[in-house]
């Protein structure tokens, strides 16, 4: 899939060029992940028969409210400002499964898929950053990303209690990119940012957290088996895949 969204560039381009450096974005090159999240995959991934890890988000904070079972439920919550956050939704759809599969053959290191329902006129959650290799595709509505290089907090590994309030010391220079159905966005790990809802949004972030990340790690967080932390990490050529994982080896 990451090749199809990089075309005509290579992976191996990517890689020299924007891999945990730099932010790369590229219009409707993502068209083929819009129908992997619709609203009829959301309904079917609420109704899944495994446990599901959802947030409910206002604001950037999480709060509690009864977890929506259906389109209609989260139709609701977004008409009160509510957002909705389905993690590792991988393991709740075929396509979403395929997706993680084809950036892990692409990609050294853990994968897992969010999923996102983001209401207009807001934001689910503040300033911050992640340690995982970023990609978000937009599959409904607009979103305004703005980031930034951090250069204020880079000491922390996966693992410890982060405080994202040294952003207010932050400058880096700012960027901006809007994203509506079809394009795709690319944030190195522990850049800053922050993302503004302009229309109600439906988008895909697949995170792919590096072998180098998961050594590092003080503890893991829920969901992420770490069991791919001794991959060496080995740019891709084009046209090549990267050599099997072995068998120990989100």
């Amino acid at each position: 899939m990451l090749a199809e969204w990089l075309a005509p560039d290579a992976p191996s381009w990517f890689v020299e060029h924007h891999l945990r450096k730099a932010p790369c974005a590229r219009p409707a090159a993502a068209r083929e992940a819009i129908p992997l999240f619709s609203w009829q995959t959301l309904e079917r991934v609420l109704r899944s028969p495994l446990p599901l890890d959802l947030l409910t988000v206002t604001a950037g904070e999480l709060i509690q409210v009864p977890r929506p079972r259906s389109r209609e439920d989260v139709t609701r919550l977004l008409q009160t400002g509510v957002s909705v956050v389905i993690r590792a939704a991988e393991a709740h759809d075929a396509g979403l499964k395929r997706l993680a599969t084809r950036f892990e053959e692409v990609l050294p290191g853990e994968v897992h898929v969010q999923l996102y329902a983001t209401p207009a006129g807001t934001n689910s959650y503040g300033w911050h950053y992640d340690f995982e290799d970023v990609f978000i595709a937009q599959t409904a509505g607009v979103k305004d990303y703005y980031f930034r290089a951090n250069t204020v907090a880079r000491e922390a590994v996966l693992g410890d209690a982060l405080d994202f309030t040294p952003v207010r010391r932050e400058k880096s220079p700012l960027f901006s990119s809007r994203l509506v159905a079809g394009d795709w966005l690319y944030l190195p790990p522990r850049w800053w940012h922050l993302v503004k809802c302009v229309e109600d949004s439906l988008s895909i972030s697949v995170g792919v957290m590096s072998p180098e990340e998961l050594r590092r790690a003080r503890r893991l967080p829920a969901g992420w088996s770490g069991d791919r932390s001794n991959v060496a990490a080995v740019p891709v050529e084009s046209g090549s895949r990267p050599p099997a994982r072995g068998s120990s080896g989100h």
